[in-house]
């Protein structure tokens, strides 16, 4: 296979996307992404299958500068997302976290929440998402989820301090995530109809990377429209371009 191509599996399309993104240190729309397999949940959890894509730079030899690296802001992916598994465990599917780093995940989880004041309890999902519950689940999401996605970001950096391979834990509570992902569809659709009726571009506010990604995904099979990322650094607009006019954007 091509130096410059790679394959990356993981519990959904979405996961595997934020695999390759976190392998390459690239944003989505850099990357060719093709989808050898959706995966399956199954029968009861028995059964899943994994989902599988094949990544690569759209500029082939193209490298990020030395050192650049994009921490998860969200999870989710879901901005959000799941890292390598350590070089130890590489027989297992990279990026997903066993049952002893999403324990010590629960634990790390709990004693940020102690020290916030906040009580509330925390449990490891089946689908390995560790979720806070409690009555002050709304000043744990915060403003547009960026309490929630700080503190995950802060979990995973404290659990992957010692570790060479990186794995990435989801933090959720009260069903933020999928609701959050609902909305922004549900955004990535109206907007774009908005651009197809006018022909004009229509530009999003500033996003974090899984948050953009989830825009490209949604509108990614819609006809008449194409999706890009502007500005610096972590946080950029989406723009939703109707293809007549994407010419002259």
């Amino acid at each position: 296979m091509d130096d410059h191509v790679r394959e990356f599996d993981a519990k959904t399309v979405d996961e595997a996307i934020i695999l390759a993104m976190r392998s390459f240190h690239a944003e989505f729309e850099d990357l060719e992404i093709t989808v050898l397999s959706e995966g399956s949940k199954g029968f009861l959890g028995m059964g899943a299958k994994n989902a599988r894509i094949r990544a690569r730079l759209k500029t082939a030899g193209m490298t990020p500068p030395p050192g650049e690296h994009r921490e998860a802001a969200a999870g989710g992916a879901p901005e959000e997302g799941r890292a390598e598994t350590p070089g130890t465990q590489s027989a297992k599917t990279p990026g997903q976290a066993d049952e002893e780093f999403l324990q010590r995940a629960r634990g790390i989880t709990s004693s940020i929440l102690d020290l916030m004041g906040i009580h509330a309890e925390t449990k490891i999902r089946p689908d390995g998402v560790v979720e806070i519950v409690g009555d002050g689940s709304g000043i744990i999401i915060g403003k547009h989820g960026q309490t929630l996605d700080a503190l995950q970001f802060l979990v995973n950096r404290i659990l992957n301090k010692a570790g060479e391979n990186q794995v990435h834990v989801t933090l959720d509570t009260e069903g933020y995530r999928q609701r959050h992902i609902d909305h922004l569809r549900s955004l990535a659709l109206k907007m774009g109809q908005k651009a197809r009726k006018t022909g004009q571009p229509v530009t999003l506010e500033k996003m974090n990377p899984y948050d953009r990604r989830i825009i490209h995904l949604a509108l990614r099979d819609e006809n008449g429209l194409d999706t890009r990322s502007i500005g610096e650094g972590l946080y950029k607009k989406v723009v939703i371009v109707p293809k007549r006019a994407s010419r002259r954007f």
